[in-house]
């Protein structure tokens, strides 16, 4: 009997083990993911923004105000032009370099002539004679009438100490109508002064008093 109920009691204790063992609560993986504290935060906790450049960026206002005063400060300086041998062209000698640095002395015959009265349309020629009075050679560099009309024609070549040369003067009347007509004709040479001055002068009769 006593057999009995030892194994009676041996198979209620293997039950009960079997219904304690039916009883335990599962556990997926999924729910222990989501009642982790930390796997839940780490999964929920918005990513860092990555880091950017603190440098400011350059807006196209201070492009602009860059430019404008880069074309400013290249208008207001100046620009050093240095010119080339090529380029430049030598001045004329004057009549004392033409001389070698020396000056004389000349002595017209008249410095004033008066052709008296010649008709509109007309061309008074006149010559003016003169002499180099001085120690060297005389050199004439230019002559020129005081207008189109008055045109001097003078020797060129340089001319010796004692010698005598001269200038011719050409006028031409046409449209040069009056009473108290006068030209002039500057001569520029290596004398002391350099420039001399020939007058002519006259009347002009107008073609209508031509005809009577």
């Amino acid at each position: 009997m006593k057999k009995v109920i030892n194994g009676l009691a041996c198979a209620a204790f293997v039950l009960s083990l079997a219904a304690c063992k039916n009883d335990k609560p599962t556990t997926n993986d999924n729910s222990m993911a989501t009642s982790n504290p930390s796997t839940s935060a780490a999964a929920t906790e918005p990513a860092m923004p990555a880091a950017t450049s603190t440098a400011p960026a350059t807006t196209p206002a201070a492009t602009a105000t860059a430019t404008t005063a880069a074309k400013t400060a290249a208008a207001t300086t100046p620009l050093k032009v240095t010119p080339s041998a090529a380029n430049t062209t030598p001045s004329a000698p004057s009549p004392v370099e033409k001389a070698n640095g020396k000056t004389t002395s000349v002595k017209f015959d008249e410095m004033t002539y008066d052709w008296g009265t010649i008709k509109e349309g007309e061309k008074m020629t006149h010559i003016f004679k003169f002499k180099n009075t001085g120690t060297n050679d005389l050199v004439i560099s230019d002559a020129h009438g005081s207008c189109g009309c008055t045109v001097p024609e003078w020797p060129k070549e340089p001319i010796k100490p004692g010698k005598s040369n001269e200038i011719k003067v050409v006028f031409d009347s046409k449209g040069k109508a009056g009473d108290a007509v006068q030209k002039s004709v500057t001569i520029t040479a290596n004398t002391e002064p350099s420039s001399m001055v020939l007058n002519i002068k006259g009347k002009v009769t107008p073609k209508e008093d031509a005809k009577k």
